[in-house]
């Protein structure tokens, strides 16, 4: 609101130098200039992952109240941009499809080159590490070793190439990162949670289940990243988008925000701090 405010002004001093058809003149042209700025009419659809702490919602409030990374992201985005964004909290497979159909133009989410069929990576925020977290007694120090226990894995989540499409491997569909880890520490049908590890640490140490879990295996580090829909109708202003979250990813807004919610359990996962970050989109 400053930055406009900012322009009208430019505009009103403009006018009285050089008169107002001038100005006018100058404003349409502004207008209908290809990658113009502008944030009058823009608002783009996006989808928030129904997962604590990326998205829940605040305790206490009604159910248009939601708190958490993603929030925090989509707010500081459209703080620096003008733009707007329409925003729904739906379960992690939705936001796939939704982006697949075109339905929404961009989703926060952990980048695969699986999506590069339906949705273009832009920006990169932060790295993060996926793998297996196991509960207490249970060896996984290789790939190998998933063979023998039984994996809760979030329905629709995508956590490394091979092991998404391993077939052999005992996953167990659950609805969320919460159920699994609940099911795993309380040794219910799962003996370890497939996922964002930092996510995993994090709602173990909410549900005070630390002493319950023990070894961590690393399969794949990745990034949290912008992902445009191919058939979303704003396509072509994937640039201004990816312009706005580079800069957050430059001046460590975005990791701040990440560490913000996951601080601790980010900083015990050596693959994911010393991951350097893909290079962002068009």
């Amino acid at each position: 609101m400053q930055q406009t405010s900012l322009f009208g002004y430019r505009l009103k001093a403009l006018a009285a130098l050089c008169g107002k058809k001038a100005v006018m003149a100058i404003w349409v042209l502004l207008a209908l200039a290809p990658g113009c700025q502008t944030a009058i009419g823009a608002t783009f659809k996006t989808n928030m992952i129904q997962f604590d702490p990326w998205t829940r919602l605040v305790a206490g409030g009604n159910d248009s109240q939601t708190e958490g990374i993603l929030v925090d992201l989509l707010d500081e985005f459209e703080r620096r941009s003008g733009y707007k964004t329409e925003r729904t909290m739906v379960p992690y497979a939705r936001v796939e499809q939704n982006l697949e159909n075109g339905v929404t133009d961009f989703s926060l989410m952990a980048w695969g080159e699986a999506r590069a069929r339906y949705a273009e990576r832009g920006t990169c925020l932060v790295p993060l590490a996926f793998g297996v977290r196991a509960r207490k007694n249970f060896r996984i120090r290789s790939y190998d070793d998933l063979y023998n226990i039984r994996i809760g894995t979030p329905r629709g989540l995508k956590i490394d190439p091979r092991y998404d499409v391993d077939t052999a491997m005992n996953k167990q569909m659950v609805l969320d990162y919460t159920t699994g880890v609940m099911m795993a520490g309380l040794g219910r049908d799962v003996d370890a949670v497939a996922g964002s590890l930092s996510t995993i640490n994090y709602l173990i140490a909410q549900n005070k289940m630390q002493d319950r879990f023990d070894e961590t295996l690393v399969l794949n580090t990745t990034h949290l990243a912008v992902a445009f829909s191919r058939k979303s109708p704003l396509f072509t202003k994937r640039h201004l988008v990816n312009r706005i979250f580079d800069s957050m990813e430059q001046d460590g807004t975005a990791r701040a925000i990440y560490q913000k919610w996951l601080g601790v359990q980010s900083h015990q996962l050596k693959d994911e701090a010393v991951a350097s970050n893909c290079k962002s989109g068009k």
